[in-house]
């Protein structure tokens, strides 16, 4: 059976492989050539991953908050790993780099969950259900979090 833990490791290692290979290259400070250059693109990586926690509350204490609140915190631990580990990540040998992706993946999910609680929401989000902003208010109360705050 699978935990709250693996669900969340595997939705930030799917963020990871299916990010566009230009965005991969500017998070891992390298051009398209493979030459070292300025690192970019981390407030969009962190944006995105954020974003894939739509169907969770996530608790920081007991302040609920909605996903993109969360996205700072991800901005943060991004820049936080290892530049040599982000450069793994885009190897042209694809065992090296899966594995420099599950390993960031596990150091981005161990960082949330130690800072904040996730709780899978009864409505999955607001692609399942159109009145998304309704179901979270009513189930954890209105005016607490923001989704507008990232």
């Amino acid at each position: 059976m699978r935990t709250l833990e693996d669900e969340i490791g595997t939705a930030i290692e799917v963020d990871l492989a299916v990010m566009p290979p230009h965005q991969r290259r500017a998070y891992a400070g390298l051009d398209q050539y493979r030459r070292p250059v300025e690192v970019g693109g981390v407030q969009e990586l962190a944006k995105g991953i954020a974003e894939s926690f739509g169907a969770f509350a996530i608790f920081d204490v007991e302040t609920v908050l909605r996903s993109p609140a969360i996205a700072p915190f991800v901005t943060q631990t991004l820049y936080a790993i290892p530049l040599d580990l982000r450069r793994a990540a885009c190897d042209r040998d694809r065992l090296k780099a899966e594995s420099a992706r599950k390993e960031m993946a596990r150091i981005i999910s161990t960082a949330l969950l130690a800072r904040y609680h996730f709780e899978p929401l009864k409505h999955a989000g607001a692609s399942c259900h159109p009145n998304w902003e309704q179901a979270f208010e009513h189930q954890f109360g209105a005016g607490r979090g923001g989704g507008s705050s990232g």
